[in-house]
């Protein structure tokens, strides 16, 4: 399906109602969502071609959920490797702390590791094979408000081009030409310190499946399995070094064997670049017709692993919502929603991501002034509760303007929390978990014909039922293109909508 606006410049041809400026993981995935939800975007990415470079590397079980639903959870599964545990190492590997993924209640109670170039691959392919073509060495150069929509100039070759589209996903990255035009810059503030990350091979002996921070009072390195038995380090660099060239294998082994005081025995170094951390976020993620995905609306530490998955959910929010309304299925106010959802979401990801870069960092403070770093007492549930956190379990759409409740909250999962057993929940229609007696089921079925499914969980889906709304009635359906002033008459029983997140 190829839905988009006429548009002179095109010679009678449609302009695509959707421009994805990027082809990272945020714009890849939103690519398939929205294909999947029956709508053909264009993409552009300024790179002449596909990099290299193996950056994000873990995808957290959250996002493993969602790859599930979309379909593409087995390459995933196939190409990369399981991460179950993580441990803090101080100085002579003394082992402070280790927390595990199992019990964290999720399907998939690890982390899938691979190089963010095989991410981007697996979804390519899966473009390719819809017949999505991503257009390489094209680079925006402006983004207009127009009557009908947006106008955006193209360069490409030497050739300019210029059209009308409805809807722009900036996915470009931190220096997104699509936050620029939108007026908005990355608030917040940049880490002290420049670091490297290397795709490399070690020889230290560490348990399987394992990643590892190791803390000295010079620093820190960061060791994260990969396939092919090769590993992604973090390591910080010296105050002093402001040198442009890049280290060699022999220059890295020596810095992180210094940082983390053992031989590591790095070597097969394939990859390597400096950087630096921030947390940082744009203060609006949209204004209506632009929406901006993964590192152009926001920044995270990486040691907390978690900005390739926040780019991959803000993918999947904007992604359904959008297809709705160009489609014609829901009104543009259902696009309102993304900015508050994500950019909660988001900033929760910020926070999580600075705990673990402060913890860090306190604990080389620590080595640095003599003290003896002492192992962390094991309190399994608080150790199950971090886990969610760091899997991001417990991201919340609570407060949203999709998400209501009334009556009086009972014990069970919230509005607006993840629904524990999203991965069963088939097809692309929305879902609507009944529980108990619901009368009037037949209204909604007649209501929401060919859009929406009725479930009736059993009794392994943790969910309750809670006082109803006396006026109860989708929050989604006043967004639909069809719904009118239609509700539901007073019930016993509270209904859950649930939305792909």
């Amino acid at each position: 399906m190829h839905i988009g606006l006429p548009d002179p410049t095109r010679n009678g041809a449609l302009a695509p109602a959707v421009l994805i400026v990027g082809s990272g993981p945020a714009g890849l995935f939103a690519a398939c969502a929205l294909l999947r939800h029956g709508v053909m975007p264009r993409i552009v990415e300024r790179l002449l071609a596909p990099h290299g470079e193996t950056r994000g590397t873990a995808l957290q079980p959250a996002v493993l959920e969602i790859l599930d639903r979309a379909g593409l959870i087995e390459p995933f599964l196939r190409a990369a490797v399981r991460i179950r545990q993580v441990q803090l190492l101080g100085p002579h590997l003394q082992e402070i702390a280790t927390a595990k993924f199992a019990g964290i209640g999720c399907k998939y109670e690890f982390q899938c590791s691979l190089p963010q170039w095989r991410t981007e691959a697996i979804l390519r392919e899966h473009l390719a094979r819809l017949g999505v073509k991503i257009e390489y060495g094209t680079e925006v150069r402006a983004i207009e408000e127009d009557p009908d929509g947006l106008r955006v100039m193209l360069e490409s070759g030497g050739r300019s081009e210029t059209f009308t589209t409805a809807y722009v996903l900036g996915a470009g990255g931190a220096h997104s030409v699509t936050r620029h035009s939108m007026q908005e810059h990355l608030e917040g503030a940049t880490y002290d310190g420049r670091f490297i990350v290397a795709d490399v091979k070690i020889r230290l002996p560490s348990p399987p499946e394992c990643g590892r921070v190791i803390v000295g009072s010079k620093g820190f390195g960061l060791l994260s399995p990969l396939p092919d038995a090769r590993w992604l380090i973090f390591v910080n660099r010296e105050e002093a070094d402001i040198r442009p060239e890049l280290p060699a294998a022999e220059q890295l082994a020596a810095l992180l064997n210094t940082r983390v005081g053992v031989d590591t025995g790095l070597h097969d170094l394939r990859w390597v670049s400096y950087f630096k951390m921030h947390k940082r976020a744009s203060e609006r993620l949209s204004d209506g017709r632009r929406f901006l995905l993964g590192d152009a609306g926001h920044l995270s530490s990486p040691l907390g692993g978690e900005g390739i998955n926040a780019a991959l959910m803000d993918a999947a929010n904007i992604a359904w919502k959008l297809a709705l309304v160009v489609r014609g299925a829901a009104k543009r106010s259902l696009l309102d929603s993304y900015a508050p959802e994500r950019g909660a979401a988001d900033q929760h990801v910020i926070e999580v991501s600075d705990e673990i870069h402060r913890f860090v960092m306190e604990q080389i403070a620590m080595c640095d002034g003599g003290r003896t770093l002492v192992p962390a007492p094991a309190d399994p549930a608080e150790i199950i509760a971090t886990m969610r956190r760091r899997s991001m379990l417990d991201m919340s759409y609570a407060g949203s303007a999709l998400v209501g409740e009334a009556g009086t909250a009972v014990e069970g999962p919230s509005p607006g929390d993840r629904f524990p057993a999203r991965c069963r929940l088939s097809d692309m229609r929305h879902h609507l978990i009944a529980f108990g007696d619901v009368p009037r089921l037949d209204y909604l079925r007649t209501r929401w014909d060919g859009s929406s499914r009725l479930s009736m969980p059993q009794s392994e889906i943790s969910m309750r039922p809670r006082p109803a709304c006396p006026t109860a009635a989708p929050s989604l359906s006043g967004r639909t293109a069809s719904s009118g002033s239609a509700r539901l008459p007073p019930t016993r029983r509270r209904w859950t909508p649930w939305t792909p997140t």
